[in-house]
């Protein structure tokens, strides 16, 4: 359905977005588009695959430049692996190309066997992935027949829970790096069990530290409940309010002096203006805060 352009959007924020099956993250963001004044910058925080649904973070505005910020955060996912199918692409879209016995384990079995992924691991990416190879996507390698050589990834599993529905089903709810494939959790699963595996559903629950509990539909993305003002984005790291002196030195790029208590943070900082606005991403360099992606007042 063709959505009529409109200037009283808001240009700039997060769309906390509930995904349906059956789009690409790409066609979610060509849709919000159609609701945005023109030449609105429109971009999502990190992937979902055509058949997931869940999360999708959408980045409007200024907003997109914390597309890096956001894709770098850990996942919560939940969904359900399907044992005795094997499919190319390790999830329900894909081609059959193996068959055979689904396991039969105990829950503390299927328990066990999930807390070994728990940890860091070195996880090859499933041929169909957007990693690159030598210039090339490797699905378009795989679309073609051809077997892309992809190099394992470092990933870490902080908390896999798993529940037998019958022998062939098995629900899931996993906590992860960014990065991680849950097609090659159930692949690399599979193979445990000596049976083929796919991944038959899969919802994000959550990015960070948002939910999707919260998330608007693509019907009205712009809906208080899921849509966050730029200014009012909580990005789950620390926040640290300048003075009007060191706003200054902020909006130039240059270095301010960190508070005693971020002295040592290793990770990056929010720095709002002394009226609360979203003034700057910083990372601390010894005991100074240094501006590595400045917000101008009226502009990215």
């Amino acid at each position: 359905m063709e959505v009529p352009r409109t200037q009283t959007m808001p240009a700039d924020g997060l769309i906390l977005l509930d995904k349906p099956a059956g789009l690409t993250s790409h066609d979610c963001v060509q849709r919000v588009r159609r609701f945005c004044p023109r030449k609105t910058k429109v971009g999502h925080g990190g992937t979902l695959d055509p058949f997931s649904t869940g999360l999708l973070i959408l980045l409007v505005g200024k907003a997109t430049r914390l597309a890096s910020l956001l894709q770098g955060m850990e996942k919560r996912y939940e969904g359900v692996l399907r044992f005795g199918i094997g499919t190319d692409s390790f999830d329900r879209d894909g081609q059959v190309v193996e068959e055979g016995p689904p396991p039969t384990l105990t829950a503390e079995r299927w328990q066990e066997i999930a807390n070994g992924f728990i940890g860091k691991s070195d996880q090859v990416p499933p041929a169909f992935s957007a990693k690159r190879l030598q210039g090339r996507r490797a699905y378009d390698l795989a679309r073609q027949g051809k077997e892309p050589e992809l190099r394992p990834c470092p990933v870490e599993i902080f908390e896999f829970s798993v529940e037998p529905e019958d022998p062939a089903h098995l629900r899931f709810t996993i906590r992860c790096s960014s990065g991680t494939y849950i097609r090659a959790i159930a692949r690399d699963l599979g193979k445990k069990v000596s049976s083929p595996a796919h991944c038959r559903r899969l919802s994000r629950a959550g990015v960070g530290p948002f939910s999707a509990e919260h998330a608007n539909t693509l019907e009205d993305p712009f809906s208080e409940e899921g849509f966050i003002p730029f200014d009012q984005v909580d990005l789950g790291i620390p926040v640290h309010r300048v003075n009007f002196r060191e706003e200054r030195l902020v909006l130039f790029g240059q270095k301010i002096s960190a508070p005693r208590d971020l002295q040592g943070f290793p990770g990056p900082v929010k720095v709002e203006s002394p009226s609360g606005r979203f003034l700057a991403v910083g990372r601390l360099q010894d005991r100074q805060i240094q501006p590595v992606s400045v917000f101008a007042r009226n502009g990215a």
